[in-house]
């Protein structure tokens, strides 16, 4: 049980990309969460209050890798050694977008549930 993945000022500390500079400290105690504009500081709350935020984590990377597994089907190709750099960084943009999707998703749903 942890939680939100970074604390580091720079990293959104729930979708891991590039924080914005706003923090969310839970119970008003440092370290921060740092997150990004489109997680903002309500996600940052609800993703603190969560038991297993880890286990959140974990769903959101297994949604995102199926789904980026399913961008290779759709060019045909399943071994990346065989990708060129552009499908490469497809599968790569892939599977981000997703995870920032479902991280999100999933964030406001355990906090709800």
């Amino acid at each position: 049980m942890r939680p939100p993945a970074s604390r580091h000022f720079a990293t959104c500390g729930i979708c891991q990309r590039r924080a914005d500079g706003i923090g969310y400290a839970p119970e008003g105690r440092m370290p921060a969460v740092w997150v990004c504009n489109e997680c903002g500081p309500e996600r940052a709350r609800q993703a603190t209050r969560l038991r297993a935020f880890d286990a959140v984590e974990r769903q959101a990377f297994r949604i995102a890798a199926r789904r980026a597994g399913e961008f290779l089907d759709t060019i045909g190709k399943t071994d990346f050694a065989l990708l060129t750099r552009e499908e490469y960084e497809g599968f790569l943009g892939a599977f981000q977008a997703h995870f920032v999707t479902e991280i999100r998703r999933l964030v406001e749903g355990e906090a709800i549930g």
